[in-house]
């Protein structure tokens, strides 16, 4: 039993988890990858298949019969949020309130695990102050992307492991591999804290394995692969341009160029998020908190007590992304701050109790942490790009577009203007359909970051784009994120 003080304490924490992914689930605007995960969700409640139908397959991925089956994404990416929307309906907040209930369970998950490797509620509850409070942990809570839902079937898989280990082995490999299992089939990424799994089993329990286990763990993935393969037959041709021939393309570079990973490690996903290079004034000041981070997992390392294990938890899993996860996309860091969270949760706890005056600059880095979290979210809701710019252009469309007016844009908006409704994604903007739309909607950092990387790949559609948007349209709308053109 959780002593009542302890409770309200941990209840606490949660209002405070809430408060954060809620704040930021309002105010945040929706983007590409969302809606490439909702929207076969959508499809599978309303036509019974995974389909994308707001995409152009001429140009969209380069694949062929993606209004009918994605491949390019996880099966169970999709196939939860379709039961989350079959019980509580669709919408862009009821959409990310999926992902925040995903964030209660990581949250829960990770603040058990430290219980149970640190023996004390202490160090469990700061580790999970530090979680609930993450600028990448509330970010991810409030996206539609499978990141949170992944995570949390992780920390499943490494809570059940360790809450059975010591009395029904057989049931923890079970439960641990079927959890991890389905993250893997959620989203591969969130998946390789198994790895921390595998180090645990190997530190604690190494001597207690059993030949006859293997099978036991090897039985979830049998079933879902065996599960998966059989949707990838219904269309294998789709699954190799959608998947093999784009997802999969350059995952391997991380093991083939280990140095260069590890550098971009460093610049490409901590830097673009910690300290991008348009950050300026008080924003660079973000900076701080990888390196709070850092000054945890080495002060772990160096001191020969229990926390010791965060410390070669983190390391390990650190270059387990800088070796396998290439791309450097920076909202794949979320498993990875988890960990750097509850390392230095437990890092406070361990100053703290060996007192002397490193407890107060241990506090000190611990609270400057915090606040530089909170006011980063602070800052970011107050900007409120979902009510200052999104929903203001799908104001003004639905004022303007009548509604057999064809829309090319880029996908979110169909959240809002409806999958079967006359809009497409389409990058091209007509290059390959031939369609031409009354209005096309184009973002900073969408559409137009596109345009500029037709000029290396495909003169003849970068000549189009440019010559499409100069004469054949015109600028009617424009904040500070979207630009809308009407045609002449």
């Amino acid at each position: 039993m959780i002593p009542r003080r302890l409770g309200v304490v941990g209840g606490g924490i949660v209002f405070i988890y809430l408060l954060l992914a809620a704040a930021q689930a309002d105010t945040a605007r929706p983007w590409f990858d969302e809606a490439i995960h909702a929207i076969p969700a959508i499809d599978l409640n309303t036509r019974g298949v995974m389909g994308y139908p707001i995409g152009n397959t001429c140009a969209f991925l380069g694949a062929r019969g993606l209004h009918n089956r994605m491949y390019q994404t996880m099966p169970l990416s999709h196939i939860g949020p379709a039961i989350w929307y079959k019980l509580v309906g669709f919408g862009i907040l009821r959409m990310r309130w999926y992902s925040i209930l995903w964030g209660l369970v990581a949250l829960a998950s990770w603040g058990w695990i430290v219980r149970l490797l640190m023996d004390s509620w202490t160090p469990a509850l700061l580790a999970m102050l530090a979680v609930a409070t993450d600028r990448v942990f509330t970010v991810g809570a409030a996206s539609a992307r499978p990141d949170m839902m992944s995570a949390g079937l992780a920390g499943l898989g490494l809570l059940s492991y360790l809450a059975f280990r010591e009395r029904r082995m057989g049931t923890a490999v079970v439960a641990s591999q079927s959890f991890f299992a389905a993250s893997l089939f959620t989203h591969p990424v969130g998946a390789l804290p198994i790895f921390v799994l595998l180090f645990l089993v190997v530190r604690l329990d190494v001597r207690r394995l059993r030949w006859s286990y293997l099978p036991l763990a090897a039985a979830p993935y049998l079933v879902a692969f065996a599960l998966w393969g059989w949707y990838i037959s219904q269309d294998f041709a789709n699954f190799r341009l959608q998947f093999l021939g784009w997802n999969a393309v350059g995952r391997q570079e991380g093991m083939t160029r280990p140095l260069v990973s590890l550098y971009h490690e460093f610049t490409q996903r901590y830097g673009g998020f910690y300290l991008p290079s348009y950050a300026t004034g008080i924003r660079r000041i973000t900076g701080v908190i990888p390196l709070i981070f850092a000054w945890a997992v080495l002060g772990l390392l160096f001191r020969r007590q229990r926390g010791r294990l965060f410390g070669f938890m983190a390391v390990l899993l650190f270059l387990v992304f800088s070796l396998m996860e290439p791309k450097k996309y920076e909202f794949y860091l979320l498993p990875m701050a988890i960990l750097l969270c509850c390392s230095t949760g437990v890092w406070l706890w361990q100053e703290w109790t060996a007192g002397k005056a490193r407890r107060w600059m241990a506090m000190a880095g611990f609270a400057s942490l915090l606040l530089l979290q909170t006011g980063w979210t602070a800052y970011a809701c107050r900007q409120n790009p979902y009510h200052n710019s999104y929903l203001r252009v799908i104001a003004y469309l639905n004022r303007n577009a009548k509604p057999d007016s064809l829309i090319i844009g880029e996908s979110e908006l169909a959240l809002d203007r409806g999958v079967y409704s006359n809009f497409i994604d389409d990058s091209g903007l007509g290059y390959c359909s031939g369609k031409r739309a009354e209005f096309i909607v184009s973002s900073f950092n969408g559409y137009a970051e596109m345009f500029k990387t037709f000029a290396a790949k495909d003169a003849g559609l970068y000549r189009y784009v440019r010559q499409t948007l100069a004469e054949d349209y015109r600028k009617v709308y424009q904040d500070r994120i979207y630009t809308i053109y009407q045609r002449r």
